[in-house]
Parts: structure tokens; C-alpha cells; sequence
């Protein structure tokens, strides 16, 4: 989800970041920065996932790792001897 539509279910729940974060006793800049995904804390997240009522991995998403598996480097390189041959 983008982070103002976070804040914009946060407030239809009748809260916001700031609540959320004295809730929590953290600062409120840590609940935005976990809520624009620049920071990343479970139990941010799992609170306000809990408030709007929706999954965790619903509001953010995972992200795919840039990284291959030896597994799939060795696949790609197969692929290309053959296509090369």
C-alpha cells in the first residue's frame, strides 16, 4: 500500500501515526518511517496492521530480493551455452 493510503485507513479507524506511536512508546518519526518503508519494525507493523485490520504483507508488500541463488546463476548460464551452440 502507498503510505498516505495507510494514513488515510489509519484515520477511517479513528487513529493516527502520532497515537500510534505513543501507543507503542516510540517516536512518531519511527512509525512514519516504518509506514513509508524506510524503516522496517514488526511490531510497528503488526499494530498498525491490527488497527486497519488488514494482513501485514497486504499493506507492505515483500520485496524480491535483487539477489540469484547459485541455482538459478548456474540455469541462466546453461541457458546461454545451449543458446549459443
Amino acid at each position: 500500500m502507498h503510505p498516505e493510503q495507510i494514513k488515510a485507513e489509519l484515520r477511517i479507524a479513528g487513529t493516527t501515526i502520532s497515537i500510534v506511536a505513543d501507543d507503542l512508546l516510540v517516536a512518531q518519526a519511527t512509525v512514519s518511517q516504518v509506514v513509508h518503508g524506510r524503516s522496517n519494525s514488526r511490531r510497528i507493523k503488526e499494530r498498525i496492521a491490527e488497527i486497519i485490520n488488514r494482513p501485514v504483507d497486504e499493506i507492505w508488500e515483500p520485496k524480491k530480493s535483487l539477489n540469484r541463488s547459485r541455482e538459478e546463476i548456474q540455469a541462466q548460464r546453461t541457458a546461454a551455452r545451449a543458446a549459443n551452440q
